[in-house]
């Protein structure tokens, strides 16, 4: 979503609170009346929206799941036809209740919730904006170079602690909800290759979203997923390797332009492991047909693999050495001894693992 020439029209400030001991939700602290910024904070307000919302390793586009009644969306295009200040402080009480009941976790602080209309862009359309912003301390130089310590900042430029969600409408008529409607979310704990970073309560609990099924997200899904029934799927070690191995070469090396998890149960996987694959990854998200292979949400992850051992011994190398070059086996230790030469009882029960690489050592630290 893009932000161009953002006006404020109205806008009110709420408190919600962190949970009670035992669980129980605090009312929220509802502000009463529409708050008239100055053109310094104004302005201040604006460029942290702006600029938030343009930061595109930590603000995401999202679809709009829930639109009933009570939905964050619905509540927005009640505050767009609110006709008067006061009706507007009441529509707003109601995104505070949503918020308050979102915040299911002790382990979520409260903070300062800012609700706001205005317009953006060219020509410029109604939005409304939802700022969860925590509270810090801070210290103020006053007259006289001397110091004054606050207690309750919020949105300053130093800290991240604030979470956005701008819901923007097409000035199209009165629709069917949520035709018109856009909505976007910036969160400082989101970034470019891990969008699961943010906060969850936020943008679905309290904003009724869901990340969009871009196909580099729905990648992801799939390698996460497949990783995660590779390590759990009660196999050798050495079958293990070989399945990850195959996993990085299914996704890197492979140059089909889809990935589907038939294609890979059936390449990669023995028949009695298939149908439990299907239905782990139907369980993460993923679903049966095919989807375009987009790898820029995994980079970073699919340069390198990575075998560790314990104390501190590892092996790196591109998956192209792996699948070319590495056999990993793994062993009974007292085999191993015995092809040495000799007897080991001691190591009865202890497995060992044999990596055979085809080339020589060609450096050394």
């Amino acid at each position: 979503m893009q932000i161009q020439n953002l006006t404020i029209q109205r806008i009110i400030f709420h408190e919600v609170h962190k949970r009670l001991d035992d669980r129980r939700p605090l009312p929220p602290t509802y502000g009463d009346h529409v708050i008239q910024l100055n053109q310094d904070a104004t302005d201040a307000l604006r460029d942290r929206i702006v600029t938030a919302a343009g930061s595109q390793s930590q603000s995401m586009d999202m679809t709009i799941a829930r639109f009933g009644a009570d939905s964050s969306v619905a509540i927005a295009q009640d505050l767009l036809a609110a006709q008067d200040g006061d009706e507007f402080v009441d529509v707003s009480r109601r995104v505070a209740d949503r918020l308050s009941d979102a915040q299911q976790s002790r382990g979520i602080p409260g903070g300062v919730l800012a609700v706001f209309v205005g317009r953006s862009g060219l020509p410029a359309r109604p939005m409304v904006g939802f700022i969860k912003a925590e509270l810090h301390g801070g210290f103020r130089r006053a007259e006289n170079l001397t110091v004054e310590y606050l207690r309750s900042l919020f949105m300053t430029p130093q800290t991240k602690l604030y979470k956005i969600g701008l819901f923007a409408h097409d000035g199209g008529g009165v629709r069917s909800l949520p035709a018109g409607w856009a909505a976007t979310v910036y969160d400082s704990n989101m970034s470019a290759t891990n969008r699961d970073g943010a906060a969850r309560y936020f943008f679905e609990g309290f904003l009724g979203l869901e990340l969009p099924k871009s196909s580099a997200r729905m990648t992801r899904i799939f390698w996460e997923g497949t990783s995660k029934f590779i390590r759990a799927v009660d196999v050798s070690e050495e079958r293990r390797t070989d399945l990850l191995t195959g996993l990085y070469t299914y996704l890197r090396v492979d140059q089909a332009p889809n990935v589907e998890v038939a294609t890979f149960a059936n390449t990669y996987l023995e028949p009695n492991l298939r149908d439990d694959y299907r239905a782990f990854m139907g369980n993460e998200g993923f679903p049966q047909n095919a989807i375009a292979k987009d790898l820029s949400e995994l980079a970073g992850k699919l340069k390198r693999r990575r075998v560790r051992f314990s104390r501190d011994v590892q092996l790196t190398g591109s998956p192209e050495a792996f699948s070319d070059l590495v056999t990993i086996e793994t062993i009974p230790a007292g085999e191993m001894v015995a092809e040495d030469g000799g007897g080991a009882p001691e190591l009865a029960g202890e497995t060992w693992t044999r990596i055979t690489i085809r080339d020589r050592i060609r450096d050394q630290e």
